[in-house]
């Protein structure tokens, strides 16, 4: 048996890593704020203070109020609407995005497609997409939404028809939007767009300071507006220009806009002197779970979030009629999280032989619970015993209960996705349906792994790891662990699982938490 360690010194080495990673981000020359600013606890809080302010309001007066929803581990916050292609985005599952090339009209200084693979091959070379999503149809791909984007996507008008086309042909119904600046659109191209069944335009809005005058841009949102289903602005936040984005909020709905997505602002780990001559710093613990994430966009401005949910209160004040969204860092890397640990519940040799783990529904990470020190033998021969197992078979009972009668009474800050469709939607909801549809089968693949685990002897479902020394079992038997030794040393462990060629699937710890 190795050298005891305690909860503390367990979980500490996260912190130690996470401060070993701050350190080496400084080599590319943006520093950290000296403390976290804006804890992510305040995205929660933001929803009850919105949804209270929303249930005093006067109702006689003009102003649309909508609750705003916290959802995907508290990653996406919203209210009045939501694309469907951001509630897919969540998990990664029948959704993907193409590119014609990453040529671009625009040269923002927070871009990060120089992070993209082959970024200067495919400044000046185009692929094919059609003809990929063609391929893709052939091999047994199932799309509910694509999307198009860059570089600039109306560099290549003739390609991107054609891939509309073809989607609409190869999958019926399936949600197809795109990322445009706006600077090349004409009413030509708008009405071949809406022709060829584009459901949702996205428009880049860039700040003032990088790209002028945006009055030509209004006009073409406007025109957009009057042809295309659901129109759309999607932007990063910059901290200190407040009052610049309200001000744009109200004229994007009075154009009619049907929402807006509120980015978190990342440097991209190059153009540091530009982020350095606005005074912009990193944000303290960038990341919820730190991770080796794909997703390229880099580490989060600090206030950006801030500043984001500043305008989340004020469209709940003013009664923006368009919806809004804040999607964070968090809410992008979601979709990973989701698809390298959802083998957990389709190969049931895998989970057999990882039983101690549950797929947490918000977040997506693969959870357990350990205990250490004395209390890792206490605790796994209390979990033998009769005693033990008659207690967790009690609490997995009561943690069914409470998952069914919160599936069957959501609270406000949760509704059902039905709910969450506008009933005045331009189109006939075939996307919302069939997200909602995914969800479900998610849910009901998670209930089955659930069912399938508590049928297996509760040994089976306990592990002890003698080098750390620590008793391994289910995040659903914490109560019953804690009612019986109050004073244990218990922790959360969070986990992703990765691939290896010559072994297979692995599983990686990558977070610890103390409970209790």
């Amino acid at each position: 048996m190795g050298e005891s360690v305690n909860r503390a010194e367990y979980c500490g080495t996260y912190d130690v890593v996470r401060a070993d990673f701050e350190e080496s981000v400084a080599q590319f020359g943006l520093p950290f704020e000296a403390a976290e600013s804006c804890p992510r606890a305040h995205r929660l809080e933001l929803v009850c203070e919105v949804n209270a302010f929303g249930q005093g309001a006067d109702e006689s007066h003009d102003e649309v109020r909508q609750p705003l929803h916290c959802e995907n581990g508290d990653a996406s916050l919203w209210r009045g609407w939501i694309s469907p292609a951001c509630l897919a985005c969540r998990k990664g599952e029948r959704t993907a995005t193409f590119f014609v090339s990453l040529k671009c009209t625009k040269h923002c200084y927070f871009c990060f497609n120089p992070n993209q693979e082959d970024y200067e091959f495919f400044r000046t070379h185009t692929r094919d997409i059609a003809e990929e999503l063609r391929q893709a149809h052939a091999q047994g791909a199932q799309f509910d939404c694509l999307a198009i984007t860059g570089g600039e996507p109306c560099l290549h008008k003739p390609e991107v028809l054609e891939f509309l086309r073809c989607a609409k042909e190869l999958y019926p119904g399936v949600h197809v939007r795109i990322y445009t600046s706006g600077d090349l659109l004409d009413d030509v191209f708008l009405n071949d767009l809406a022709a060829a069944g584009l459901d949702e335009l996205r428009f880049s809005v860039k700040p003032q300071d990088t790209d002028g005058d945006q009055e030509e841009l209004f006009k073409r949102m406007a025109a957009a507006v009057r042809v295309i289903p659901d129109v759309m602005v999607e932007m990063p936040v910059m901290p200190g220009e407040e009052q610049e984005m309200r001000d744009l909020l109200l004229r994007l709905d009075e154009l009619g806009i049907r929402g807006i997505n509120l980015l978190e602002l990342c440097f991209p780990l190059h153009n540091e002197q530009e982020f350095k001559r606005r005074g912009f710093e990193l944000r303290r613990k960038p990341y919820k779970v730190l991770y080796n994430y794909w997703y390229a966009g880099g580490l989060p401005i600090a206030d950006s979030e801030a500043a984001c949910l500043d305008l989340l209160r004020f469209s709940e004040e003013r009664g923006l009629r368009m919806g809004v969204h804040y999607c964070s860092l968090d809410n992008k890397n979601t979709g990973q999280v989701f698809q390298q640990n959802r083998g957990f519940l389709l190969d049931d040799g895998f989970a057999r032989s990882h039983a101690w783990l549950a797929m947490d529904e918000a977040d997506y990470f693969l959870k357990c619970v350990k205990a250490f020190g004395e209390d890792a033998l206490r605790v796994r021969d209390w979990l033998s015993s009769k005693e033990g197992t008659e207690a967790v078979e009690l609490a997995e009972a009561k943690a069914f209960a409470a998952d069914v009668l919160s599936r069957e009474m959501p609270g406000d800050a949760q509704p059902t996705m039905e709910a969450s469709v506008p009933q005045d939607a331009h189109f006939d909801h075939v996307a919302y349906k069939r997200v909602a549809s995914l969800n479900d089968e998610v849910r009901h693949a998670m209930d089955n792994r659930a069912a399938f685990l508590s049928d297996l002897p509760i040994e089976d479902r306990v592990s002890f790891d003698s080098e750390v020394p620590s008793a391994v079992f289910p995040v659903a038997w914490e109560n019953a662990v804690l009612e019986r030794f109050p004073d244990a040393e218990l922790a959360e462990c969070w986990h992703v699982v990765e691939f290896d060629e010559s072994t297979g699937p692995v599983l990686r710890e990558v977070y610890a938490t103390p409970l209790g």
